[in-house]
């Protein structure tokens, strides 16, 4: 829990104590400001406390204190934006950003219980470029994404700071690059000597030979199933951006053609550092960031069987391959889906077994759980601890949700319990034509000395989602998941969206997600909640001609980030990128940013 407020009342300004104690005929307003947090707040709802703040210029400046807020967040059982490794918990005790968090985790869930969810706010945003991928990093501040100028001839990766008050404030860091990067994967991981920041992993193509013969690479499919003109090498880079210059160049209080920011600009080093080169000849794919034991991994699959484990801090790289499972022998196996389970040392991979190549009506896919290598060690043959069938499905595609842990440290000591029960894994296939979308869940199971691990005799098929004319897609989450509908005859890199929509996952029915009885326990925080809806996928309502447009126009880019609800949509041939929001988040009022200053001027005098 935060820390008591007895010393609270030497950061507030003089006016306010004198107002508090001897300037009003309420006597309950003479109530010193240690009692007000301490004694008083404690007992409120979020509600009661936004009530209060409509009273008087007296209690809109006591409803900011962040303890207030950071005591609500401790108490919120709800999916939250995770802390941003740069946001210390002990320091940064004067931040807005707190009450941001607490206000955009409730925002979103409530949305998402709604019988009818909606993107109320939407915003567009200057890219300066054509936007090709893009990746929202947890909390939905910075955004990561893979750009070209209008002929096709520069290629960049940016970071954008989407809550930067300028609407037409440029990428904050960009890196050129010889030709277009696909399957971006952003995460926020330490790296040296445990420096906060981006880990940014990246591929790209370029010839064998060095030779492009007059053919154009970036006009190629990011999708591995591509046919290429001449042989190519593939290439899976990552580069480390450290979070202090992304924090200094977006601090709104310096307009960017100030001198103040070039020369804080210039005072900086670069902001991209390379970290990893892996090269192949064969396509790589499935990109992932990890960590494990305050270490960052990437692994990447590289084609036909063998999944490739890196080391960020030392380079070391390991491998394993998955070998052919005999039953199926005669048929194609392809690997569709990894995720790395470090906790378990463990990998659990989706593997497709193509059978209608042999002439059979649908395939097959498995779930098999491997051993992760040792460090250093390269190609070893792992046969599966473990597997399990998916039958009679053909699919496009299949995600695996990845569980982002808060980060543990003296500086952020709430949130996680690491004995606590994970998540449910969750297994999204997606069918062909209007076979629809199908979710598995893998519950953990906890092992006799008190670890919890996920076992594939515990998984389990959720739901299925259909769609009478459309094909459906989605873009995984833990507790929640994107899902839009596009025409199944639609096989572009720019398909037409027909809806969005929510879905969440029926396994996550902690009490946050009432069925109808009354809020009780940490749900106290907030007066009222909306009930469990009974459909788990509903589309949002959305009033945006600019995401009419894109839908009818093609999609090149969409992301979104599970903590805040936030999406973002791209098309190409334009150079702006849109923004959607569950609710618009206010920037902090002038007259509590004015009691700040107040309360720095005072510590200073101190």
């Amino acid at each position: 829990m935060p820390g008591s407020t007895l010393e609270l009342t030497r950061y507030i300004p003089p006016f306010l104590k004198n107002f508090l104690h001897h300037r009003t005929p309420s006597y309950i307003q003479r109530l010193p400001v240690d009692l007000w947090i301490d004694e008083i707040f404690i007992h409120l709802t979020i509600e009661d406390v936004i009530c209060l703040r409509r009273v008087n210029k007296t209690l809109f400046l006591i409803t900011h204190e962040p303890i207030i807020w950071k005591r609500f967040l401790v108490r919120l059982s709800i999916p939250i934006p995770p802390l941003r490794p740069s946001l210390r918990w002990s320091l940064d005790l004067t931040s807005f950003q707190i009450e941001q968090l607490v206000a955009k985790a409730i925002c979103a869930d409530d949305n998402w219980r709604r019988l009818s969810p909606k993107l109320s706010h939407t915003r567009i945003v200057f890219a300066f470029y054509e936007v090709l991928e893009m990746k929202l990093l947890p909390g939905g501040q910075y955004m990561v994404a893979s750009v070209k100028d209008t002929a096709s001839r520069r290629f960049y990766i940016c970071i954008f700071c989407l809550e930067h008050p300028d609407p037409n404030f440029p990428p904050l860091a960009r890196l050129p690059l010889p030709t277009k990067a696909f399957n971006i994967e952003a995460r926020f991981l330490p790296w040296h000597e445990g420096r906060p920041g981006i880990m940014i992993m990246y591929s790209q193509r370029t010839p064998e030979d060095g030779h492009l013969r007059g053919y154009d690479l970036s006009e190629l499919s990011a999708r591995p199933e591509v046919d290429p003109p001449y042989p190519l090498r593939h290439d899976c880079l990552c580069t480390f951006v450290d979070m202090e210059a992304l924090e200094l160049l977006s601090d709104p209080s310096i307009t960017r053609k100030s001198q103040a920011f070039r020369e804080r600009a210039a005072a900086l080093p670069q902001p991209f550092q390379y970290v990893i080169h892996f090269v192949s000849n064969a396509p790589i794919e499935q990109p992932s960031l990890f960590e494990s034991d305050g270490r960052p991994f990437a692994a990447v699959v590289q084609r036909p069987n063998e999944i490739v484990i890196m080391d960020l801090l030392t380079n070391q790289l390991s491998s394993i391959k998955c070998p052919r499972i005999p039953a199926f022998d005669n048929a194609e196996h392809k690997i569709r889906a990894v995720r790395v389970l470090p906790k378990q040392n463990q990998v659990l991979v989706i593997r497709t077994l193509r059978l209608r190549k042999i002439d059979q009506h649908q395939d097959q896919h498995t779930m098999e759980l491997h051993t992760l290598p040792d460090a250093g060690v390269l190609g070893v043959v792992s046969l599966p601890d473990d597997y399990a069938l998916i039958t009679n499905r053909n699919a496009t595609s299949i995600h695996i949700s990845d569980n982002y842990e808060p980060l543990i440290g003296p500086d952020h000591p709430f949130k996680h319990d690491p004995k606590a029960r994970p998540p449910p894994l969750s297994i999204y296939v997606c069918g062909e034509e209007l076979e629809g979308m199908e979710h598995f869940n893998i519950d953990p199971v906890l092992s006799y000395d008190g670890y919890w691990f996920y076992d594939l005799e515990w998984y389990v098929e959720q739901a299925t989602v259909k769609d009478p004319k459309y094909g459906v897609r989605i873009i995984p989450g833990v507790y929640r998941a994107l899902v839009y509908t596009v025409p199944c005859d639609d096989r572009s890199d720019m398909p037409k969206i027909k809806s969005l929509g929510r879905y969440f996952n029926t396994q996550y029915q902690r009490a946050d997600y009432p069925y109808g009885h009354p809020p009780q326990g940490d749900l106290s925080v907030v007066r009222q909640r909306y009930l469990r809806p009974e459909h788990e996928h509903v589309p949002f309502r959305l009033n945006s001609n600019t995401f009419q447009h894109i839908a009818e126009t093609g999609c090149s880019a969409i992301t979104w980030d599970e903590s805040t609800g936030r999406v973002c949509v791209a098309t190409q041939k334009n150079l702006k990128f849109l923004i959607m929001d569950i609710k618009q988040t206010l920037a902090p009022d002038d007259r509590f940013a004015q009691w700040r200053r107040l309360q720095t001027m005072l510590n200073s005098e101190l």
